[in-house]
């Protein structure tokens, strides 16, 4: 299945909505897109949408988890959303659903 992810900014948060699968071979894409959206002037929260998701592999938990990790040191709140079926299984499965739609680890 052809990914595909687009932006959408409303106020000072940015969401991320992505459609397809996300792994190795479209992975860059969605990563890209997080992190530029974690760097995005004036943005104080990043919401990545999994709502059209239909499979996650452990590339793309790791980018997430990325993701997750440069917001946190940029002070930017971070949470994925829309997880459902067998992305939800994946990311509870590996112990990282939790991390991924709380709030930031501020240090």
């Amino acid at each position: 299945m052809r990914t595909s992810v687009s932006s959408n900014r409303r106020g000072s948060v940015l969401t991320v909505a992505v459609a397809g699968d996300i792994d190795h071979v479209s992975g860059a894409a969605v990563e890209r897109a997080v992190a530029a959206a974690v760097t995005t002037v004036g943005i104080t929260a990043v919401e990545v949408d999994l709502s059209d998701v239909g499979f996650l592999d452990s590339s793309g938990i790791a980018l997430l988890l990325k993701g997750r990790r440069s917001a946190d040191e940029h002070g930017v709140r971070f949470r994925v959303t829309g997880v459902h079926g067998i992305v939800q299984r994946v990311l509870d499965i590996t112990g990282v659903s939790a991390h991924l739609s709380g709030e930031p680890d501020l240090r």
